[in-house]
């Protein structure tokens, strides 16, 4: 029974750490991904004005989606990142197989390229420069896509979602 209690008690401290650790990455209620540590109160989001510092959190938080959906979807297991994509998008990557010779490495760079906001929904636009590795010829590919990002203004959900993937190269 004791060790029973310490593995409900381990499990218990991992879901805790893992739902900080996204809601950290993945965004707030005020229409960006911010840093729940650095998170500042806002009495109202004005998405006209951005400053250049909340481009900086959102690409942040951004590339870090990036990440985890390419390392999700080149697993097969797109499931476990449902919450950060729109219906569309989530059917799109179940159908497409991602193949196995090609191994995400990492991000390096990213940019907002278009930032828009109507009366329901912000939508930016991101293009990602990244690496990736092939298995089988043994290189390294640079990959450009154009990732199209959205967020409800009205929704309880903090989190932006992906809802277009555009390869540029």
């Amino acid at each position: 029974m004791g060790s029973e209690f310490i593995d409900i008690l381990l499990f218990g401290a991992i879901a805790v750490f893992l739902v900080y650790r996204l809601r950290s990455i993945l965004g707030s209620s005020e229409g960006k991904i911010v840093n729940i540590r650095t998170k500042k109160t806002q009495t109202q989001f004005k998405p006209k004005i951005v400053p250049k510092d909340d481009n900086q959190e959102f690409l942040d938080g951004a590339s870090k989606a990036y990440e985890m959906i390419v390392q999700a979807y080149q697993n097969n297991n797109i499931e476990n990142v449902k919450d950060l994509l729109t219906a569309e998008a989530l059917k799109a990557m179940e159908q497409a197989k991602a193949p196995k010779e090609i191994k995400f490495s990492e991000v390096k760079s990213s940019s907002i390229l278009e930032d828009q906001s109507d009366d329901k929904r912000l939508v930016k636009s991101v293009k990602f420069e990244s690496e990736h590795y092939n298995v089988a010829s043994n290189e390294i590919i640079t990959v450009v896509e154009e990732w199209g990002f959205e967020k409800e203004k009205k929704s309880s959900d903090p989190n932006w979602k992906l809802f277009s993937i555009k390869l540029v190269s």
